[in-house]
């Protein structure tokens, strides 16, 4: 029996947006975007086949069973160190990446969180670059934008 994957019936202008490379403009689109197909590969059949394929041919970008390239890596590393013998020209390694990640979904469960806690850290330490920069330049702390202004509610009556 073949499976297919949830994502193959997805238009390819999508597709390429949701998990390809970082590239649109706007950050919280492609977040979004993002989020989404992290979703979809989580509900995938094929998942542990699409994230063993994405190990094996050492993509750079996009997002392979639900994880992008750390968390990825990080799959690899762990399966390394319990044993699997990563070789990308032996024709059985992606089966065998497979069948190991199905036996031990918490690999793929360590990553994310591992990826999770790595992005809410360099977020933090952006914002607090920002915050940095903006002290920097005035002398002192800005307010928050939010307090500084009138409630909704006041400005629209």
């Amino acid at each position: 029996m073949f499976l297919k994957g949830e994502c193959a019936d997805f238009p390819g202008s999508w597709s390429d947006r949701m998990w390809g490379p970082d590239d649109l403009p706007n950050q919280r689109s492609q977040y979004d975007l993002r989020r989404a197909a992290v979703r979809i590969c989580e509900a995938c059949p094929v998942r542990a086949e699409c994230l063993a394929f994405g190990i094996m041919v050492r993509d750079q970008y996009g997002i392979y069973g639900g994880l992008p390239l750390r968390a990825r890596r990080q799959v690899l590393k762990t399966a390394q160190e319990a044993g699997f013998r990563f070789d990308p020209d032996d024709p059985t390694a992606a089966r065998r990446l497979a069948r190991y990640i199905r036996e031990n979904p918490e690999i793929v469960a360590a990553a994310r969180e591992k990826e999770c806690k790595r992005r809410k850290t360099e977020q933090r330490n952006a914002r607090q670059q920002r915050w940095r920069a903006a002290t920097r330049s005035t002398g002192k702390a800005k307010a928050p934008a939010a307090a500084t202004q009138e409630p909704m509610q006041d400005t629209l009556f």
